[in-house]
């Protein structure tokens, strides 16, 4: 049975988002039961002996996949001589599930078609591209102050769910993402990491304790929402 959190590669061309999540990690005490494999290079640098079921795509909310980080997944998923089929493929499972529009802070998980496998330079065995916006376009969105939260809370809840229904072999057992919202959106590396690291402390907190997360009361939800509130309050 995969873990309630897979085995997580966080990837970061910046070393200062590394040190913010480092000392978030410590600060916030991040359980260690949650792993997280640093890598410091570009996708296409990552050795093919790493293993990935999932990747996390930034998206903007219309699926878009032409972009920053999003342009690295393309150049790695989609059949080489297809630069766009990945984006076809998103857009199409978008519009099934959401009509085109995926509001940011939410997760959809698409599954990456077999027949793309032979024809591209995936090499780690991806499975699934999560598309997770923290914005509709390309924009600063240092207004939104916790979408980063949100959407990592997405991602946690789509994998589980995903996880809850399949068969061993599609389970997901580790993701790779990088620093949302930290490129044109503007989200400092301490917001992101701060944001990220408590999604990941509370979402391990309730699914160890689902009588709690299942009837919260308001002092829970008040501390809970007050941890996340002090990442953009500082």
């Amino acid at each position: 049975m995969a873990p309630a959190i897979p085995h997580i590669h966080l990837l970061c061309m910046n070393k200062d988002h590394l040190a913010a999540f480092t000392t978030a990690s410590t600060t916030l005490r991040l359980p260690s039961s949650i792993t997280v494999e640093p890598h410091v290079c570009p996708l296409k640098q990552l050795p093919p002996s790493t293993r990935i079921d999932l990747i996390v795509s930034p998206a903007n909310s219309y699926g878009r996949l032409d972009g920053g980080f999003d342009d690295a997944i393309s150049r790695a998923l989609s059949p080489r001589t297809d630069y766009l089929a990945l984006t076809r493929a998103a857009q199409h499972t978008l519009y099934r599930r959401w009509h085109g529009f995926a509001p940011p802070g939410t997760c959809t998980l698409v599954r990456v078609p077999d027949d793309f496998s032979s024809q591209s330079a995936n090499v780690w065995g991806v499975r699934h591209v999560a598309l997770c916006p923290t914005m509709r376009v390309p924009a600063d969105v240092t207004w939104d102050r916790e979408v980063v939260y949100e959407a990592a809370w997405s991602l946690l809840c789509a994998v589980h769910q995903h996880n809850a229904g399949a068969l061993e072999a599609d389970a997901i057992g580790s993701l790779l993402v990088t620093p949302l919202a930290t490129g044109v959106g503007r989200v400092s590396a301490d917001r992101w990491a701060g944001q990220f690291v408590l999604a990941l402390k509370h979402f391990d907190d309730a699914t160890k304790n689902p009588g709690k997360w299942s009837c919260l009361d308001p002092s829970d939800i008040l501390a809970y929402s007050s941890e996340v509130a002090k990442t953009w309050k500082t």
